[in-house]
């Protein structure tokens, strides 16, 4: 089991999870084609952070990379900017710009 966290992506959590739900509980391989298929502006984010997690369960744990799946994909609400869009007769708006934290846990498969 190895991960990949990807911290303060500014992106908000709902457009990330959208396309993490694609590829929740397939191999690494067939995730990768997927997202590289999606039109979606999260795609090529996940892709790395799955990118990412295969790499370290290869190298850190010696991972046979063609038996990795994608076990848990979490997206978590990180801080939020707050800035003010001016209106009419000097009043503000508040704009909420949210962030989110995107974590991959890869595992390996049993060999049948």
């Amino acid at each position: 089991m190895a991960k990949a966290i990807l911290r303060h992506l500014r992106m908000t959590p709902l457009k990330v999870r959208r396309v993490a739900n694609l590829v929740k509980g397939k191999s690494v391989e067939e995730a990768q084609h997927i997202l590289a298929l999606d039109t979606h502006i999260a795609s090529p984010i996940l892709a790395k952070v799955i990118k990412s997690a295969a790499a370290n369960a290869v190298n850190n744990e010696g991972a046979n990379e063609d038996r990795l799946v994608i076990g848990t994909v979490m997206i978590d609400k990180s801080k939020t900017l707050k800035r003010y869009l001016p209106r009419s007769r000097g009043r503000a708006d508040q704009l909420k710009k949210r962030m989110c934290h995107i974590t991959v846990v890869v595992e390996e498969k049993a060999q049948v």
